[in-house]
């Protein structure tokens, strides 16, 4: 098998690396390292060349890369940010995390660069900061009515719950069941549950679902499931009956299939407390559903329902548990897990045989169609094809028929009658159909697991999540999943070239929320704030801005404001990963993250295992880095600023908030040792050490913390 090599390989005692150019530069602008600060959200922001960035304390620039670069006659590797006027900003690797990704979005027609001779990036921050504390305000007034509210404990029996839980034919994942404690913890407190669920189709958010919904009506309280379709809804129903058949749950389906007289009978029901489980659509807030007995809410695919519908699941929020599901979080919601204020479960792991869907974007032409057609349908296969325009689709038909005569197709869509789409649908779902030309429609709970090819016509006309919600019925499967994301011409507007070109590098298997945390940068402020107060996260861009508001959040909840500390290491030598021991610029700083965020000596254990199994033994300047990254986590809380080695002496630098038992230490040390220790006018802890080598000095200042701490 041939293929790319995206990282160096150790086998025994031989490395396969590539070559890497280097390139000096002369105009230079050094930083001093600043303390690092955890992420604002999950998603590991990693940059390639060209990227634009944002530097907390110097603005919008665009990341050069690493380089090599000598002062005092030492290398170390340092990003390169270039601003306006040629202007080059070179930040040391421990300061990587005051750096962001900056993504132009709907509302940015240009992305101008700041100047590092100006105090305007200030200024805006500035601005953007306030805000920041306004709208941190805003939400933990949301958070505190709801506080005042109440909703049902919910504890099944243990022996029942075990019993419901072997009932289910497959092995849970780990965060399957981080997502199930998480939430049975929430549902058993007064406070009422505001989660999020969030994971790609076929990763297990309804079993999670299922499980909430058995302690609710173990604890004799009833369960609504709301669904944006009726497809969807009657997917769930049936999956619910299949699931609960053991426990004697009554459970009822009310959408636009079912007769009035089913409908009335079953609002009884529910309200009646005969009913336990009701699915259903947004009828399901107009029928006369009482929801005063209910335990959980369970609200499937948020983003799916309008302003009028999100306002009435709203309504409900006060005094009932609430779970939604999304493999791809609305904005706003996306808003709130990063602010802190709707818990958050994220389930990363896909099914076992599960492939990665392979992604194209393609002009649409005549050869395209037959070539992915015939393709799929000689492995047995079929083909969705998505054409939003009802008024093109039999021509389209016509047109495919004459490209390809022995390929049986049909049209679905939501004008046609309901036994005329059931027809339809059975045809395709028993193989009797080679490709189904359909509406969005298909995005809303079909599985048709020999479905594996998808065609999306126009497809710089849908948005983000919409279009990774349609790649999901595809790849269901063992079998490898296709799709083709069309376009007329190559011409596209900057907004939807932005769209195609993040869903086509968002393409791994448990995307989705990466996928939404892209459609919130590109979709611009306003989607949290409106219009009126985008501009302050349009200034400055959508990660830097959370990170104020989070932190804000933080400040309001603490009553005080964290103070950031500069924390820093020298012994001024080298201390960086050489491109000659791992080539690849994007895994050194992959590397230099997860050292800066690490948060005790084992990570950095397990960290530095991991790049010696990959790499192999270290060199020099790798174990100094290593060797300072424990230095750093060991100061941490501690009181101790930086520390400074050379031949002659080591200092620690001590702040007026040392550690007490700390100092005491460092006193005992100084009262016994006056010849070797002392604490000078400048608050330095010095230390008498004559070495020249400074890997030995690093291990005699380990050995000393290790002492004192």
């Amino acid at each position: 098998m041939i293929s790319d090599i995206v990282r160096p390989i150790h086998m025994k005692d031989k490395l396969i690396i590539f070559n890497n150019e280097y390139k000096q530069d002369s105009n230079l602008i050094f930083l001093e390292t600043q303390e690092r600060k955890s992420a604002t959200h999950n998603r590991d922001q990693l940059f390639s060349d060209g990227d634009y960035v944002v530097h907390e304390n110097y603005g919008i620039g665009i990341y050069e890369g690493l380089e090599i670069v000598e002062t005092n006659n030492n290398s170390n590797e340092y990003m390169k940010i270039m601003y306006s006027s040629n202007e080059a900003l070179y930040v040391p690797l421990r300061s990587v995390d005051l750096i962001s990704k900056y993504h132009k979005n709907d509302l940015t027609e240009t992305i101008k660069l700041d100047s590092l001779s100006s105090n305007k990036w200030l200024k805006n921050k500035e601005k953007a900061q306030k805000r920041a504390y306004d709208h941190a305000a805003e939400i933990l007034d949301i958070e505190s009515r709801r506080l005042e509210s109440t909703a049902f404990v919910l504890r099944a029996n243990d022996e029942d719950l075990n019993i419901f839980n072997k009932d289910f034919p497959f092995k849970e994942t780990a965060d399957q069941l981080e997502a199930i404690s998480a939430i049975q913890k929430d549902i058993a407190l007064v406070k009422p549950m505001n989660r999020v669920l969030c994971g790609d189709v076929g990763f297990g958010k309804t079993e999670v679902a299922m499980r909430s919904a058995f302690v609710a009506i173990n604890s004799d309280k009833q369960v609504v499931l709301l669904c944006p379709s009726t497809v969807l809804s009657e997917q769930h129903y049936e999956s619910f009956l299949e699931r609960f058949k053991n426990t004697g749950a009554s459970i009822k389906l009310i959408n636009r299939h079912t007769s009035k007289k089913n409908k009335d009978n079953y609002v009884k029901g529910f309200n009646d407390k005969n009913i336990d489980i009701v699915i259903g659509t947004h009828a399901l807030f107009t029928c006369g559903i009482d929801f005063s007995n209910t335990g959980i809410l369970i609200v499937d695919e948020e983003h799916k329902f309008g302003i009028r519908q999100k306002d009435l699941i709203k309504s409900k929020q006060e005094n009932i548990h609430i779970l939604y599901l999304s493999a791809t979080p609305i904005p706003r919601t996306m808003n709130f897990i990063f602010s802190g204020l709707k818990e958050f479960s994220f389930l990363h792991t896909p099914p076992s045989n599960r492939l990665s869907i392979k992604s194209f974007l393609k002009i649409e032409t005549n050869q395209l169609f037959k070539e992915a057609i015939s393709r799929e349908v000689s492995r047995g296969g079929q083909c969705f094809i998505v054409q939003n325009n009802i008024g093109k689709m039999n021509s389209l038909k016509n047109q495919l028929n004459k490209l390809l005569p022995d390929i049986k197709i049909d049209i679905a869509h939501g004008k046609l009658k309901k036994d005329e789409i059931s027809n339809v649908m059975r045809s395709f779902d028993t193989g009797s159909l080679d490709v189904l030309i359909c509406t969005t429609i298909v995005e809303m709970g079909l599985d048709i697991p020999n479905a594996n090819t998808m065609l999306i016509i126009d497809s710089q006309n849908f948005g983000l999540s919409q279009l990774h919600q349609l790649r999901g019925r595809v790849g269901r499967s063992a079998k490898q999943g296709y799709c083709y994301f069309l376009t007329p011409s190559p011409e596209l507007s900057k907004i939807a070239k932005n769209r195609l070109d993040s869903i086509i590098k968002l393409c791994n298997l448990g995307s989705g929320f990466f996928i939404a945390q892209e459609d919130l940068e590109i979709r611009g402020g306003g989607e949290i704030l409106g219009e009126k107060q985008s501009g302050h996260i349009n200034t400055i861009g959508m990660s830097l801005y959370l990170s104020m508001l989070k932190n804000a959040i933080n400040t309001f909840k603490n009553n005080d404001e964290k103070e950031f500390i500069n924390t820093e290491i020298n012994f001024y030598d080298s201390s960086y990963i050489n491109d000659s021991y791992l080539p690849s610029p994007v895994e050194r700083l992959k590397i230099y993250k997860n050292l800066n965020n690490a948060s005790s000596i084992n990570d950095i254990n397990n960290i530095s295992e991991d790049l010696r199994d990959r790499c192999g033994l270290f060199t020099n300047e790798v174990q100094n880095l290593i060797d300072d990254s424990k230095l750093l986590v060991m100061i941490k809380n501690t009181g101790v600023i930086n520390i400074k080695s050379n031949s002659s002496k080591t200092s620690l630098l001590l702040s007026a908030n040392i550690n007490k038992s700390v100092f005491e230490n460092i006193l005992t040390l100084v009262t016994n040792k006056p010849n070797i220790y002392s604490i000078n006018k400048e608050n330095k802890f010095v230390i008498e050490l004559s070495e020249d080598n400074s890997s030995l000095r690093r291990k005699t200042v380990i050995k000393l913390l290790n002492e004192i701490i």
